[in-house]
């Protein structure tokens, strides 16, 4: 037994577009913060403020911070900026962190997996609409295949028919 379509209908076109939402925003947060960890100025994050936040995962209140970043080589001083990640707890010592350049308005932690974690995410968010676009243009491509290759329909109901002409 072959199936004759995939099972992919109009009423899958929302998971579809929310799958792909999803996975735009998910590299939009992520590839960013990865280019930076990867390739951005090396220095220190020193905590001048921080607010407590959301509960993490784990039911723990965490909290955000912002102060000054200042590059390893003495090179770059960003005053006021705010840093990717939460703590658990203010954070007394700088913390290592990159930032994309002079005119950067945040630094980034040099933890790796908060960044491949989300990437990761986006990957799995495009995997069904992946498959139904798939999907759904194999099953088009067949029928428009099966359309060309199937014979004319004949008008009369007799075997023995030329079509539209009277049999002998």
């Amino acid at each position: 037994m072959t199936r004759t379509n995939s099972g992919v209908r109009w009423i899958h076109t929302i998971p579809i577009a929310i799958g792909i939402i999803c996975g735009i925003l998910m590299w939009h947060m992520a590839v960013p913060r990865l280019i930076t960890q990867l390739t951005g100025v090396d220095g220190t994050f020193l905590a001048e403020r921080c607010t407590w936040g959301d509960l993490d995962s784990d039911g723990e209140q965490t909290m955000t911070c912002a102060g000054d970043f200042t590059a390893s080589d003495g090179s770059l001083a960003l005053p006021g900026i705010e840093i990717d990640g939460v703590f658990d707890e203010w954070p007394e010592e700088p913390v290592s962190a990159r930032v994309s350049g002079p005119s950067a308005d945040h630094a980034v932690q040099m933890e790796f997996g908060a960044s491949l974690a989300a990437i990761g995410m986006g990957l799995t968010a495009f995997a069904f609409p992946a498959w139904a676009l798939t999907a759904a243009t194999r099953d088009a491509l067949d029928r428009r295949r099966r359309r060309r290759n199937s014979p004319p329909q004949s008008v009369g109901h007799d075997a023995d028919s030329w079509g539209p002409l009277p049999s002998a």
